[in-house]
């Protein structure tokens, strides 16, 4: 990875899961945690990130539209999107790879994993 700190949007809804995520992460990248794609947007108007870690089951907005949302913006479709779900069911991962998702990521992960899908699409 460098010396460069990768910059890293996590969401996830669920608060354990957006802070184990961040803890796993943060001794080698800067996160921006987001509770919701609504609050992701708001740190995207802010930062441009190396990668976005996004769930899948969430209220309001999930994150197959959120993902649609990113590739529509020219702003984003060049940031890699690592699906996160607890879903295992290759539908799944087929919908998110259609909408454009670099990785499909099934939960609970570990923090090399997490480390090799930032290393492989930053």
């Amino acid at each position: 990875m460098g010396d460069k700190r990768r910059k890293v949007v996590l969401v996830d809804d669920n608060l354990t899961n957006l802070t184990i995520g961040k803890d796993m992460l943060r001794t080698r990248c800067e996160v921006y945690p987001a509770v919701s794609a609504a609050k992701m947007f708001v740190i995207l108007n802010k930062i441009t990130p190396d990668l976005i870690l996004l769930d899948i089951e969430m209220p309001e907005m999930d994150g197959y539209q959120a993902l649609s949302l990113l590739k529509a913006d020219e702003r984003f479709t060049q940031i890699p999107v690592v699906l996160l779900t607890a879903q295992s069911d290759s539908a799944s991962e087929a919908k998110g790879r259609t909408l454009g998702a670099a990785a499909y990521v099934t939960k609970p992960f570990t923090t090399t994993f997490l480390f090799d899908q930032i290393c492989q699409l930053c």
